[in-house]
């Protein structure tokens, strides 16, 4: 059979261009040391490359991250460390201050080398690594701690702003949170929180109130209130519970004045309790935080027939209603506000019934009833008769002067229940309802520091100690002193125990020795808990080198090039294509330019 002579140039061109493809990528794979270059020279290989160096990325950002915590943890550990060191140098001191006979200059120096212990603290404790103040806790702007002098030229520590002795609850402090650091071990939100879950990453700053300790055991200060002249404007910086507020009070005529005009500023500064004014309008005070605006809502009577069944299609929108509801041997109030679409209101008796009864709630059905746990209807009453709304200006306020006198009047303001009656005219009704809103029940309102007659300014909790001071540079200056407690805080103490030393009273330096000597008990453990995370930031890294080690050699397998096998491959590639080319002078035909010499 004939082959004609174009069919065979054609095999062959075919034959020479795919035995050149075939050198070319192996010598490429050779000069890149890759099996591939694009994902469409092999899919699936490309694709499973793909999640490996994802994987690795994501171990890299956790190896930075592990390195990075793992230095902050250094730092932290060297200055508790160095923090115990200078404790032990301060104890040593106070002893050879507590002991012997010492004159006022001797006193004096020792003093001052035991303040310098607290300054070298401070400075320990207010390290920055990689932009954070790991002892500020969240605050990353400013210095967590800082030594103040009062107006009466003592000095106190303070933490992120606010006296170290204001509070026993290192929490109670500003900024006091936690900043965390993802280490690739599934970090998550806890959804009941919303915050990170502390058990999926790890804690890269520290709450310095409660690695040196915070609050004193009962103190309170005694204000002369014979010093204060009638009259006078005086201004005092109060702290309590981690809060700290600026007060300010006139000088009564009488002390009983005077106390009575210190307690009101107090509530104004610690209650946050909102406030009417003669128009109507109602606002709270600057330093509240949360309410953007003011809803006033009137109570209404629900309809209920003798199922008993509540007629809860009829309620009227944007009122509240007030309910007594005996279930499962409960009997509770709830007031919830209806909505024009029946489903919300059902909604919002729900939410009331969960949050009054907890686990033992009723259930409500779209009929009206309240049903309890085995299925029976429960007994249902209105708890007041509202029938007097209060009417409303176009703006929302309450319109004060069309309430009658004498009669009672219920609203909701924020979710909280009021109740007053209205007075002769609209100061008289102002006042009764700004009575109502002071009651400490009325916004379920903490207790707030009070002064007693006798000039103790103090806390009803025990466990809350309250730090005054005046305001540096005013006009009237408040006399007083403290009474009781030492500070918890190891700064404070040492400031306290150079205090004592200026005083020369020897038995209370030695009393602060002690103190100070078994400070070193928190000290130790915050050091302890550094080192567990120390070690479980060392576990992390390991465990990170050896699943990187294991990617690095899969994506090996996927991606590198097998140099020797390919350089093998490459020369048997090479002599399949110069056959090619020696085939070539039979296959192809000769042209004019063979002949050319």
């Amino acid at each position: 059979m004939r082959i004609a002579g174009g069919t065979i140039r054609r095999n062959y061109l075919r034959n020479y261009t795919r035995n050149y493809s075939d050198k070319y990528n192996s010598e490429n794979k050779i000069s890149t040391n890759r099996q591939f270059q694009r994902a469409s020279q092999s899919p699936i290989a490309a694709a499973t490359a793909l999640r490996v160096r994802k994987s690795l990325a994501e171990l890299e950002t956790s190896e930075k991250n592990l390195n990075s915590a793992d230095s902050i943890y250094q730092v932290a550990e060297s200055s508790m460390m160095t923090i115990s060191g200078i404790i032990q140098n301060t104890y040593e001191k106070l002893v050879e201050g507590a002991h012997g006979t010492r004159n006022p200059d001797d006193l004096e120096i020792i003093a001052k080398e035991v303040e310098n212990y607290a300054e070298e603290m401070v400075q320990s404790l207010n390290v920055d690594v990689s932009d954070r103040k790991i002892f500020g806790a969240l605050n990353n702007d400013t210095n967590a701690f800082a030594i103040e002098r009062s107006a009466t030229g003592e000095k106190y520590v303070t933490y992120n702003g606010v006296p170290v002795n204001s509070s026993s609850d290192p929490n109670d402090f500003p900024y006091s949170g936690t900043s965390y650091l993802d280490i690739g071990i599934g970090m998550a939100v806890d959804g009941s929180t919303g915050r990170i879950d502390d058990q999926t990453a790890l804690p890269i700053t520290f709450n310095g109130a409660e690695c040196t300790g915070c609050g004193v055991k009962s103190r309170s200060a005694l204000v002369h209130l014979e010093s204060i002249k009638p009259g006078s404007v005086y201004k005092l910086s109060v702290s309590a519970g981690g809060v700290n507020r600026v007060i300010e009070f006139n000088g009564g005529d009488t002390e009983e004045q005077t106390v009575e005009n210190i307690n009101t500023a107090l509530r104004d500064a610690f209650q946050l309790t909102p406030e009417i004014s003669a128009d109507g309008s109602i606002k709270y005070l600057d330093n509240i935080e949360g309410y953007t605006e003011t809803r006033i809502l009137n109570y209404k009577n629900a309809a209920i027939s003798g199922t008993p069944a509540v007629d809860i299609k009829n309620m009227q929108a944007g009122n509240y209603y007030s309910l007594e509801i005996d279930a499962n041997g409960k009997n509770r109030v709830i007031d919830f506000e209806a909505d024009a679409d029946i489903n919300v209101t059902l909604d919002n008796i729900r939410k009331a019934l969960d949050e009054k009864f907890g686990d033992d709630a009723p259930e409500i059905y779209s009929d009206g009833i309240f049903r309890n746990s085995i299925g029976q209807p429960c007994e249902v009453s209105n708890t007041g008769n509202y029938t007097n709304d209060i009417a409303l200006n176009a703006d929302g306020t309450m319109n004060l002067g069309a309430l009658t006198p004498g009669s009672e009047y219920t609203f909701n303001i924020n979710g909280t229940k009021i109740t007053f009656t209205a007075g002769n005219n609209v100061d008289e009704t102002v006042e009764a309802i700004n009575k109502e809103f002071a009651k400490p029940y009325a916004f379920d309102l903490p207790e707030v520091p009070f002064i007693t007659e006798g000039g103790n300014l103090t806390h009803k909790d025990d466990s809350v100690s309250v730090v005054i001071d005046n305001i540096p540079g005013a006009t009237n200056q408040v006399e007083f002193s403290e009474i009781n407690g030492y500070s918890n805080n190891i700064m404070q103490l040492v400031l306290d125990a150079a205090k004592a030393l200026r005083d020369g009273d020897q038995q209370l330096v030695a009393r602060y020795a002690d103190l100070i000597y078994d400070a070193q008990g928190s000290l130790s453990i915050a050091i302890a808990e550094l080192g567990t995370n120390d070690k479980f930031i060392e576990f992390n890294q390991d465990r990170i080198s050896e699943i990187k080690i294991n990617l690095q050699e899969r994506q090996n397998d996927l991606e590198i090039t097998d140099l020797p096998s390919e350089i093998t491959n490459w020369k048997v590639l090479e002599s399949i294509y110069n056959a090619t080319l020696q085939m070539g002078a039979s296959v192809v035909s000769m042209s004019i330019f063979d002949y050319i010499k």
